[in-house]
């Protein structure tokens, strides 16, 4: 039940304990310059004093939305989209929350700067978060994983990662980082080679294993995952705490 406040443009939902706003891609919403149309930036003030969880799914919200719904007592907030949207929400108070979930695709981001800037932004406002859940996905823009600072990331999955080498090195950057899901776009026929040679070389190139915590490590090869088999046990020396390292289902 909501009550309408005649007086002003605000809604009130007093018993809402979940809230979901379903959206299409943001490529909906923006106008020729990459703007967004301001028709989808006119909301109601919306009121949930007893919010526990958010999710919201491609769709653009302006600032006073966005403070209204990061007031509530969440617990649980999930969000889909672009990296600017997820900063607008983040940058509000999150030491409620238990649990954190991002989703960025590359292909509606409307640089790689602003991915790094803004994300960056993000994971240095929520380490009172205990979980912290993100995935990336269509690396239409290739993130320069050295400009990444996700200090506060326990769980990462990547989608259709071509450099493995750079997200090794990063890896032991992000000290609470509990568990990865690579699923690696390689060419069969010009890269495997290279890519299993890389990781039976891993000795040669650190010295010694890293300092990540990472526990659990999940690989996939698009559909040849027999040619990772031998190079595992070279993952397990890199990831000393890892309990268990798999292929992605």
């Amino acid at each position: 039940m909501f009550i309408r406040n005649d007086d002003s443009n605000t809604l009130v939902f007093e018993n809402l304990k979940a809230l979901q706003f379903l959206g299409d891609r943001f490529s909906e919403y923006e106008l020729q310059d990459g703007s967004i149309d301001p028709i989808y930036r006119v909301w109601p003030k919306l009121v949930v004093p007893r919010l526990e969880t958010l999710i919201i799914f491609e769709i653009p919200f302006p600032d006073d939305v966005a403070e209204s719904l990061m007031s509530a007592p969440l617990k649980e907030l999930t969000y889909k989209g672009r990296s600017d949207y997820a900063h607008i929400l983040c940058q509000h108070d999150t030491s409620n929350l238990y649990e954190l979930v991002l989703e960025f695709d590359m292909y509606i981001e409307s640089n790689a700067e602003t991915f790094y800037h803004k994300t960056n932004a993000v994971f240095r406002n929520i380490s009172k978060i205990p979980i912290v859940r993100c995935t990336v996905a269509d690396l239409s823009l290739k993130i320069d994983w050295s400009l990444v600072d996700w200090s506060y990331l326990t769980h990462l999955y990547i989608q259709n990662l071509a450099d493995l080498d750079k997200i090794l090195d990063a890896i032991p950057t992000m000290p609470y980082l509990v568990f990865a899901s690579l699923i690696i776009d390689i060419n069969y026929k010009t890269d495997l080679t290279s890519f299993v040679t890389m990781l039976n070389d891993l000795k040669q190139k650190y010295p010694k294993p890293s300092s990540s915590k990472i526990e659990m490590l999940l690989i996939s090869l698009l559909g040849i995952d027999d040619a990772l088999d031998s190079a595992l046990d070279e993952l397990k020396w890199y990831f000393p705490k890892l309990k268990h390292i798999g292929k992605v289902e």
